[in-house]
Protein backbone atom coordinates (compact mmCIF):
# COMPACT_ATOMS: atom_id res chain seq x y z
CA UNK A 1 0.00 0.00 0.00
CA UNK A 2 2.81 2.40 0.93
CA UNK A 3 4.58 1.64 -2.35
CA UNK A 4 1.36 2.28 -4.31
CA UNK A 5 0.87 5.60 -2.54
CA UNK A 6 4.41 6.68 -3.41
CA UNK A 7 3.81 5.81 -7.07
CA UNK A 8 0.57 7.79 -7.10
CA UNK A 9 2.25 10.84 -5.50
CA UNK A 10 5.06 10.63 -8.05
CA UNK A 11 2.54 10.43 -10.89
CA UNK A 12 0.61 13.47 -9.67
CA UNK A 13 3.86 15.38 -9.23
CA UNK A 14 5.01 14.49 -12.75
CA UNK A 15 1.69 15.63 -14.25
CA UNK A 16 1.90 18.92 -12.37
CA UNK A 17 5.48 19.41 -13.52
CA UNK A 18 4.50 18.66 -17.11
CA UNK A 19 1.82 21.34 -16.93
CA UNK A 20 4.20 23.78 -15.27
CA UNK A 21 6.66 23.26 -18.11
CA UNK A 22 4.06 23.81 -20.85
CA UNK A 23 4.67 26.84 -23.00
CA UNK A 24 1.98 29.34 -22.26
CA UNK A 25 0.66 32.88 -22.65
CA UNK A 26 1.93 35.42 -20.12
CA UNK A 27 -0.89 37.96 -20.42
CA UNK A 28 -2.72 37.11 -17.18
CA UNK A 29 0.48 37.22 -15.12
CA UNK A 30 1.60 40.48 -16.72
CA UNK A 31 -1.76 42.19 -16.25
CA UNK A 32 -2.07 41.02 -12.64
CA UNK A 33 1.42 42.35 -11.87
CA UNK A 34 0.58 45.77 -13.34
CA UNK A 35 -2.73 45.93 -11.48
CA UNK A 36 -1.03 45.05 -8.19
CA UNK A 37 1.57 47.78 -8.72
CA UNK A 38 -0.82 50.52 -9.84
CA UNK A 39 -4.20 50.95 -8.06
CA UNK A 40 -5.14 53.64 -10.59
CA UNK A 41 -4.96 51.08 -13.39
CA UNK A 42 -7.59 49.01 -11.60
CA UNK A 43 -9.98 51.98 -11.83
CA UNK A 44 -9.14 52.47 -15.50
CA UNK A 45 -9.81 48.81 -16.22
CA UNK A 46 -13.12 48.96 -14.35
CA UNK A 47 -14.19 51.92 -16.50
CA UNK A 48 -13.19 50.02 -19.66
CA UNK A 49 -15.17 47.00 -18.54
CA UNK A 50 -18.25 49.14 -17.80
CA UNK A 51 -17.99 50.74 -21.25
CA UNK A 52 -17.57 47.31 -22.86
CA UNK A 53 -20.70 45.92 -21.20
CA UNK A 54 -22.75 48.95 -22.30
CA UNK A 55 -21.43 48.91 -25.86
CA UNK A 56 -22.04 45.19 -26.31
CA UNK A 57 -25.60 45.53 -25.00
CA UNK A 58 -26.38 48.59 -27.15
CA UNK A 59 -25.02 46.97 -30.33
CA UNK A 60 -26.33 43.46 -29.80
CA UNK A 61 -28.54 43.64 -32.89
CA UNK A 62 -26.12 45.36 -35.24
CA UNK A 63 -25.81 43.78 -38.67
CA UNK A 64 -22.61 43.74 -40.74
CA UNK A 65 -20.25 46.65 -40.22
CA UNK A 66 -17.42 48.07 -42.29
CA UNK A 67 -14.29 45.93 -41.96
CA UNK A 68 -11.68 47.55 -39.70
CA UNK A 69 -8.02 47.41 -40.78
CA UNK A 70 -5.44 47.71 -38.00
CA UNK A 71 -1.97 49.05 -38.93
CA UNK A 72 0.82 46.80 -37.65
CA UNK A 73 4.51 47.39 -37.07
CA UNK A 74 6.66 44.32 -36.37
CA UNK A 75 9.84 44.99 -34.39
CA UNK A 76 12.28 42.12 -34.96
CA UNK A 77 14.83 42.14 -32.12
CA UNK A 78 17.52 39.55 -32.75
CA UNK A 79 20.92 38.31 -31.63
CA UNK A 80 21.28 35.35 -34.03
CA UNK A 81 20.49 34.94 -37.70
CA UNK A 82 17.66 32.53 -36.86
CA UNK A 83 15.99 35.18 -34.70
CA UNK A 84 16.17 37.72 -37.55
CA UNK A 85 13.12 36.25 -39.26
CA UNK A 86 12.41 37.02 -42.91
CA UNK A 87 9.95 39.49 -44.38
CA UNK A 88 8.15 36.49 -45.87
CA UNK A 89 7.68 34.89 -42.45
CA UNK A 90 6.27 38.17 -41.15
CA UNK A 91 3.86 38.43 -44.08
CA UNK A 92 2.75 34.85 -43.45
CA UNK A 93 1.67 35.92 -39.95
CA UNK A 94 -0.35 38.83 -41.35
CA UNK A 95 -2.02 36.35 -43.72
CA UNK A 96 -2.90 34.07 -40.79
CA UNK A 97 -4.44 36.96 -38.86
CA UNK A 98 -6.54 37.99 -41.82
CA UNK A 99 -7.85 34.45 -42.19
CA UNK A 100 -8.51 33.86 -38.50
CA UNK A 101 -10.22 37.18 -37.75
CA UNK A 102 -12.45 36.88 -40.84
CA UNK A 103 -13.26 33.15 -40.29
CA UNK A 104 -11.59 32.38 -43.63
CA UNK A 105 -9.27 29.73 -42.18
CA UNK A 106 -9.84 26.31 -43.77
CA UNK A 107 -9.85 24.48 -40.43
CA UNK A 108 -12.88 26.42 -39.15
CA UNK A 109 -14.82 23.45 -40.55
CA UNK A 110 -13.58 21.48 -37.52
CA UNK A 111 -15.76 23.45 -35.06
CA UNK A 112 -18.20 21.08 -33.29
CA UNK A 113 -21.71 21.40 -34.73
CA UNK A 114 -23.22 22.64 -31.45
CA UNK A 115 -21.16 25.83 -31.84
CA UNK A 116 -21.18 26.50 -35.58
CA UNK A 117 -23.86 29.18 -35.16
CA UNK A 118 -21.53 31.02 -32.76
CA UNK A 119 -18.56 31.23 -35.17
CA UNK A 120 -17.76 34.88 -35.91
CA UNK A 121 -16.35 36.79 -38.82
CA UNK A 122 -14.87 39.47 -36.58
CA UNK A 123 -14.71 41.98 -39.48
CA UNK A 124 -11.19 42.91 -38.40
CA UNK A 125 -8.11 42.67 -40.59
CA UNK A 126 -4.46 43.66 -40.38
CA UNK A 127 -1.85 45.26 -42.64
CA UNK A 128 1.79 46.21 -42.23
CA UNK A 129 2.19 49.96 -41.86
CA UNK A 130 3.20 51.98 -44.94
CA UNK A 131 4.10 55.17 -43.05
CA UNK A 132 6.42 55.48 -40.05
CA UNK A 133 5.93 57.94 -37.16
CA UNK A 134 8.00 60.58 -39.00
CA UNK A 135 5.82 60.35 -42.10
CA UNK A 136 8.30 58.39 -44.21
CA UNK A 137 7.66 55.27 -46.23
CA UNK A 138 8.06 51.98 -44.34
CA UNK A 139 7.41 48.32 -44.96
CA UNK A 140 6.06 48.04 -41.40
CA UNK A 141 9.11 46.13 -40.14
CA UNK A 142 11.99 47.32 -37.95
CA UNK A 143 15.10 45.27 -37.25
CA UNK A 144 17.25 45.73 -34.15
CA UNK A 145 20.39 43.71 -33.45
CA UNK A 146 20.90 43.17 -29.73
CA UNK A 147 23.38 41.63 -27.32
CA UNK A 148 20.55 40.12 -25.24
CA UNK A 149 20.42 36.33 -25.63
CA UNK A 150 17.13 35.69 -23.82
CA UNK A 151 14.64 38.35 -22.70
CA UNK A 152 13.31 36.22 -19.84
CA UNK A 153 9.77 37.42 -20.54
CA UNK A 154 10.87 40.98 -19.75
CA UNK A 155 9.37 44.19 -21.14
CA UNK A 156 12.94 45.42 -21.67
CA UNK A 157 12.57 44.30 -25.29
CA UNK A 158 10.34 47.38 -25.71
CA UNK A 159 13.09 49.85 -24.85
CA UNK A 160 15.96 50.88 -27.12
CA UNK A 161 17.98 51.82 -24.04
CA UNK A 162 17.75 48.19 -22.82
CA UNK A 163 18.82 46.67 -26.12
CA UNK A 164 15.31 46.39 -27.55
CA UNK A 165 13.21 48.73 -29.68
CA UNK A 166 10.96 51.58 -28.55
CA UNK A 167 7.30 51.32 -29.42
CA UNK A 168 5.84 53.37 -32.22
CA UNK A 169 2.84 55.45 -31.01
CA UNK A 170 0.17 53.06 -29.79
CA UNK A 171 -2.58 55.38 -31.02
CA UNK A 172 -1.47 54.73 -34.62
CA UNK A 173 0.09 51.27 -34.60
CA UNK A 174 -0.34 47.82 -33.15
CA UNK A 175 3.23 47.15 -32.00
CA UNK A 176 4.43 43.54 -32.20
CA UNK A 177 7.87 42.60 -30.90
CA UNK A 178 9.34 39.30 -32.17
CA UNK A 179 12.31 38.06 -30.16
CA UNK A 180 13.78 35.20 -28.13
CA UNK A 181 11.09 35.73 -25.51
CA UNK A 182 12.23 33.19 -22.88
CA UNK A 183 10.63 32.35 -19.51
CA UNK A 184 8.55 29.50 -20.98
CA UNK A 185 6.32 31.97 -22.83
CA UNK A 186 4.82 31.70 -26.28
CA UNK A 187 3.86 35.35 -26.12
CA UNK A 188 1.98 37.96 -24.13
CA UNK A 189 0.01 41.15 -24.61
CA UNK A 190 -1.45 43.93 -22.52
CA UNK A 191 -5.14 44.74 -22.48
CA UNK A 192 -6.30 48.34 -23.06
CA UNK A 193 -5.59 51.03 -20.49
CA UNK A 194 -1.91 50.50 -19.77
CA UNK A 195 1.19 52.67 -20.27
CA UNK A 196 1.71 53.47 -23.97
CA UNK A 197 5.39 52.44 -23.87
CA UNK A 198 4.38 48.88 -22.87
CA UNK A 199 1.35 48.56 -25.11
CA UNK A 200 1.37 45.85 -27.74
CA UNK A 201 2.21 42.19 -28.25
CA UNK A 202 5.40 40.15 -27.75
CA UNK A 203 5.84 36.81 -29.55
CA UNK A 204 8.66 34.26 -29.55
CA UNK A 205 10.37 34.08 -32.92
CA UNK A 206 9.72 30.31 -33.20
CA UNK A 207 5.95 30.82 -32.82
CA UNK A 208 5.43 33.67 -35.30
CA UNK A 209 3.90 33.03 -38.73
CA UNK A 210 3.63 29.73 -40.56
CA UNK A 211 6.87 29.55 -42.54
CA UNK A 212 10.44 29.46 -41.29
CA UNK A 213 12.09 27.52 -38.47
CA UNK A 214 9.12 27.07 -36.15
CA UNK A 215 8.06 24.95 -33.19
CA UNK A 216 6.29 21.76 -34.25
CA UNK A 217 3.26 22.52 -32.04
CA UNK A 218 3.06 26.28 -32.65
CA UNK A 219 3.74 26.64 -36.36
CA UNK A 220 0.52 28.09 -37.76
CA UNK A 221 0.56 31.61 -36.32
CA UNK A 222 -2.19 31.07 -33.73
CA UNK A 223 -0.06 32.43 -30.85
CA UNK A 224 -0.29 35.88 -32.43
CA UNK A 225 -4.01 35.43 -33.12
CA UNK A 226 -4.46 34.67 -29.40
CA UNK A 227 -2.30 37.53 -28.12
CA UNK A 228 -3.86 40.19 -30.36
CA UNK A 229 -7.25 39.15 -28.98
CA UNK A 230 -5.91 40.04 -25.51
CA UNK A 231 -4.79 43.40 -26.95
CA UNK A 232 -8.42 43.77 -28.08
CA UNK A 233 -9.61 43.08 -24.52
CA UNK A 234 -10.42 39.37 -24.48
CA UNK A 235 -9.58 37.18 -21.49
CA UNK A 236 -8.83 33.47 -21.47
CA UNK A 237 -11.88 31.21 -21.44
CA UNK A 238 -11.35 30.46 -17.74
CA UNK A 239 -11.25 34.15 -16.85
CA UNK A 240 -8.47 36.62 -16.04
CA UNK A 241 -6.68 34.45 -13.47
CA UNK A 242 -4.56 31.33 -13.74
CA UNK A 243 -7.25 28.81 -12.78
CA UNK A 244 -11.00 28.60 -12.18
CA UNK A 245 -11.41 25.47 -10.09
CA UNK A 246 -14.68 26.70 -8.55
CA UNK A 247 -16.18 27.60 -11.97
CA UNK A 248 -17.08 31.06 -10.66
CA UNK A 249 -14.76 33.15 -12.84
CA UNK A 250 -15.90 34.33 -16.26
CA UNK A 251 -14.36 35.79 -19.40
CA UNK A 252 -17.14 38.35 -19.81
CA UNK A 253 -18.46 36.66 -22.97
CA UNK A 254 -21.99 35.24 -23.02
CA UNK A 255 -21.47 32.49 -25.61
CA UNK A 256 -18.25 30.90 -24.32
CA UNK A 257 -18.87 28.23 -21.65
CA UNK A 258 -17.04 28.42 -18.36
CA UNK A 259 -14.12 26.05 -17.82
CA UNK A 260 -11.74 25.33 -14.96
CA UNK A 261 -8.31 25.46 -16.61
CA UNK A 262 -6.50 25.68 -19.94
CA UNK A 263 -6.55 22.75 -22.35
CA UNK A 264 -3.10 21.87 -23.69
CA UNK A 265 -2.06 19.83 -26.69
CA UNK A 266 -4.77 18.73 -29.08
CA UNK A 267 -7.99 17.68 -27.39
CA UNK A 268 -10.13 15.50 -29.68
CA UNK A 269 -12.59 14.29 -27.04
CA UNK A 270 -15.88 16.17 -27.31
CA UNK A 271 -17.58 17.05 -25.08
CA UNK A 272 -14.91 17.81 -22.47
CA UNK A 273 -16.82 18.93 -19.40
CA UNK A 274 -15.06 20.76 -16.57
CA UNK A 275 -17.77 23.26 -15.58
CA UNK A 276 -20.70 22.36 -17.80
CA UNK A 277 -23.15 19.45 -17.74
CA UNK A 278 -24.05 19.12 -21.45
CA UNK A 279 -22.25 19.17 -24.78
CA UNK A 280 -23.19 22.77 -25.51
CA UNK A 281 -21.40 23.73 -22.27
CA UNK A 282 -18.27 21.72 -23.00
CA UNK A 283 -14.91 23.41 -22.69
CA UNK A 284 -14.51 25.33 -25.96
CA UNK A 285 -11.06 23.84 -26.51
CA UNK A 286 -10.93 24.78 -30.21
CA UNK A 287 -11.40 28.46 -29.40
CA UNK A 288 -8.42 30.74 -30.02
CA UNK A 289 -8.48 31.81 -26.36
CA UNK A 290 -7.60 28.36 -25.04
CA UNK A 291 -4.04 26.93 -24.95
CA UNK A 292 -4.20 24.13 -27.52
CA UNK A 293 -1.66 23.48 -30.25
CA UNK A 294 -1.99 25.74 -33.28
CA UNK A 295 -3.64 23.11 -35.49
CA UNK A 296 -6.38 22.57 -32.90
CA UNK A 297 -7.54 26.22 -32.54
CA UNK A 298 -10.17 27.28 -35.07
CA UNK A 299 -12.47 30.12 -34.11
CA UNK A 300 -13.75 33.16 -32.23
CA UNK A 301 -17.40 33.47 -31.14
CA UNK A 302 -19.88 36.25 -31.81
CA UNK A 303 -19.61 37.30 -28.17
CA UNK A 304 -15.84 37.58 -28.40
CA UNK A 305 -16.23 39.61 -31.58
CA UNK A 306 -18.54 42.02 -29.78
CA UNK A 307 -15.98 42.60 -27.01
CA UNK A 308 -13.19 43.21 -29.52
CA UNK A 309 -15.31 45.67 -31.50
CA UNK A 310 -16.18 47.42 -28.23
CA UNK A 311 -12.44 47.89 -27.65
CA UNK A 312 -12.03 49.35 -31.14
CA UNK A 313 -14.90 51.75 -30.52
CA UNK A 314 -13.73 52.65 -27.02
CA UNK A 315 -10.24 52.40 -25.50
CA UNK A 316 -8.61 51.52 -28.84
CA UNK A 317 -10.68 53.90 -31.01
CA UNK A 318 -7.72 56.20 -31.76
CA UNK A 319 -6.17 53.59 -34.06
CA UNK A 320 -9.19 53.92 -36.38
CA UNK A 321 -7.96 57.42 -37.29
CA UNK A 322 -4.38 56.31 -37.95
CA UNK A 323 -2.79 57.34 -41.25
CA UNK A 324 -0.19 54.59 -40.94
CA UNK A 325 -1.57 52.69 -43.96
CA UNK A 326 -1.13 55.68 -46.27
CA UNK A 327 2.29 55.37 -47.95
CA UNK A 328 4.66 57.92 -46.44
CA UNK A 329 7.02 60.35 -48.10
CA UNK A 330 9.67 58.59 -50.12
CA UNK A 331 13.12 59.11 -51.54
CA UNK A 332 16.18 58.02 -49.62
CA UNK A 333 18.81 59.06 -52.13
CA UNK A 334 18.49 62.65 -53.42
CA UNK A 335 20.44 62.00 -56.63
CA UNK A 336 18.35 59.02 -57.64
CA UNK A 337 15.10 60.64 -56.58
CA UNK A 338 15.72 63.87 -58.49
CA UNK A 339 16.67 61.88 -61.60
CA UNK A 340 13.69 59.50 -61.49
CA UNK A 341 10.85 59.94 -63.98
CA UNK A 342 7.72 57.79 -63.95
CA UNK A 343 4.95 58.22 -66.52
CA UNK A 344 2.12 58.07 -67.05
CA UNK A 345 1.13 58.31 -63.41
CA UNK A 346 -1.73 57.45 -62.89
CA UNK A 347 -1.47 54.56 -65.34
CA UNK A 348 -3.78 51.85 -66.60
CA UNK A 349 -0.91 49.38 -66.26
CA UNK A 350 2.11 50.11 -68.49
CA UNK A 351 4.52 52.37 -66.61
CA UNK A 352 7.69 53.86 -68.10
CA UNK A 353 10.69 54.56 -65.86
CA UNK A 354 13.77 56.62 -66.67
CA UNK A 355 16.76 58.03 -64.80
CA UNK A 356 17.79 61.42 -66.15
CA UNK A 357 20.69 63.77 -65.31
CA UNK A 358 23.40 61.35 -66.34
CA UNK A 359 22.73 58.84 -63.57
CA UNK A 360 24.06 55.49 -64.84
CA UNK A 361 23.46 52.50 -62.65
CA UNK A 362 22.04 49.00 -62.68
CA UNK A 363 18.91 49.09 -60.57
CA UNK A 364 16.59 46.56 -58.95
CA UNK A 365 12.89 47.46 -59.30
CA UNK A 366 10.27 46.48 -56.76
CA UNK A 367 6.59 47.43 -56.51
CA UNK A 368 4.74 47.11 -53.19
CA UNK A 369 1.05 47.31 -52.42
CA UNK A 370 -0.36 49.34 -49.53
CA UNK A 371 0.07 46.40 -47.12
CA UNK A 372 3.80 46.24 -47.90
CA UNK A 373 3.54 43.05 -49.96
CA UNK A 374 5.87 42.86 -52.99
CA UNK A 375 3.76 42.49 -56.16
CA UNK A 376 6.38 43.03 -58.88
CA UNK A 377 10.17 42.70 -59.15
CA UNK A 378 12.89 43.05 -61.79
CA UNK A 379 16.63 42.83 -61.19
CA UNK A 380 19.65 44.60 -62.70
CA UNK A 381 17.80 46.94 -65.03
CA UNK A 382 19.76 49.72 -66.79
CA UNK A 383 17.63 52.85 -66.51
CA UNK A 384 20.21 55.37 -67.74
CA UNK A 385 18.34 57.85 -69.96
CA UNK A 386 16.42 55.12 -71.85
CA UNK A 387 12.76 54.47 -71.09
CA UNK A 388 12.10 51.15 -69.40
CA UNK A 389 8.51 49.87 -69.38
CA UNK A 390 7.07 47.61 -66.71
CA UNK A 391 3.68 45.95 -67.07
CA UNK A 392 1.47 46.29 -63.97
CA UNK A 393 -1.79 45.72 -65.79
CA UNK A 394 -2.60 42.63 -63.73
CA UNK A 395 -2.67 44.65 -60.51
CA UNK A 396 -5.91 45.91 -59.05
CA UNK A 397 -6.62 49.64 -59.16
CA UNK A 398 -5.04 51.44 -56.22
CA UNK A 399 -1.93 53.09 -54.80
CA UNK A 400 1.43 51.32 -54.96
CA UNK A 401 5.03 52.20 -54.16
CA UNK A 402 7.80 51.77 -56.73
CA UNK A 403 11.23 51.26 -55.18
CA UNK A 404 14.60 51.44 -56.91
CA UNK A 405 17.68 49.98 -55.26
CA UNK A 406 21.22 50.18 -56.60
CA UNK A 407 24.81 50.42 -55.47
CA UNK A 408 24.38 54.22 -55.59
CA UNK A 409 21.47 54.26 -53.19
CA UNK A 410 17.72 53.86 -53.35
CA UNK A 411 14.62 55.89 -54.06
CA UNK A 412 10.86 55.37 -54.01
CA UNK A 413 7.80 57.04 -55.44
CA UNK A 414 4.09 56.40 -55.29
CA UNK A 415 2.32 55.23 -58.42
CA UNK A 416 -1.41 54.91 -59.00
CA UNK A 417 -3.01 52.20 -61.09
CA UNK A 418 -6.46 53.01 -62.47
CA UNK A 419 -9.05 50.99 -64.36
Amino acid sequence: MKKTLIVLIALVFSVRCAHAQQLHCGTSEKMQALLAADPQLELVRQDIESFTERWVEEHANDAHRAVITIPVVVHVVYKTAAQNISDEQIQSQIDVLNEDYRALNADVSGVPSVWTSRVADCEIQFALAAQDPDGFLTNGITRTETTVSDWGGSDNVKYTSQGGKNAWPNTDYLNIWVCNIGSGLLGYAYQPGINAALDGVVIGYRYFGRIGSLSASYDEGRTTTHEIAHYLNLDHLWGPGGSNASCTADDGVSDTPKQTDPNYGCNTTFPHLTCGSSSVNSDMFNNYMDYGNDDCLFFFTNGQKARMLAALNGPRAAILDSEALIPGEVGIDDQLLSALSIYPNPSTGIVSIRLDKGVNTLTDIRVLDISGRTVFTQSSVNLSSANHAIDLSELSAGTYVLQLSSSNGSASKRINIID
